[in-house]
């Protein structure tokens, strides 16, 4: 499976541990879309601030995706919903570790 569709599954099943053991140790994690909502964008690092973040987030239910449609290995389109705020995203994995992890990725309004 690859990793753009272990991310969406992660995503989609609110695991934050899942989805952080997809990052490498210096990976990092940066969302655009938020901004869009009024609310400041998102830069998180490593599996444990990725975890953390995202924990956080599903467990008090403030950003959640639906309707993701893998379009690449490396793109995914999706709705992401901040706080009730739902937009279109695009999530791009940029660059892999050389361990085959996800070293940056990026999600911007689509």
């Amino acid at each position: 499976m690859t990793l753009i569709r272990q991310y969406v599954n992660a995503m989609l099943e609110r695991d934050s541990v899942a989805l952080s053991k997809l990052f490498s140790p210096t990976g990092s994690f940066v969302d655009y879309c938020p901004k869009d909502s009024g609310k400041p964008q998102l830069h998180a690092y490593g599996p444990e601030g990725i975890d953390m973040f995202f924990r956080n987030q599903f467990l008090f239910r403030k950003f959640e995706i639906t309707d993701a449609t893998i379009i690449s290995d490396t793109q995914a389109y999706y709705y992401a919903i901040y706080n009730g705020y739902h937009m279109r995203a695009i999530a791009t994995i940029q660059e892999f570790s050389k361990d085959g992890e996800i070293k940056h990725m990026v999600v911007r309004p689509a």
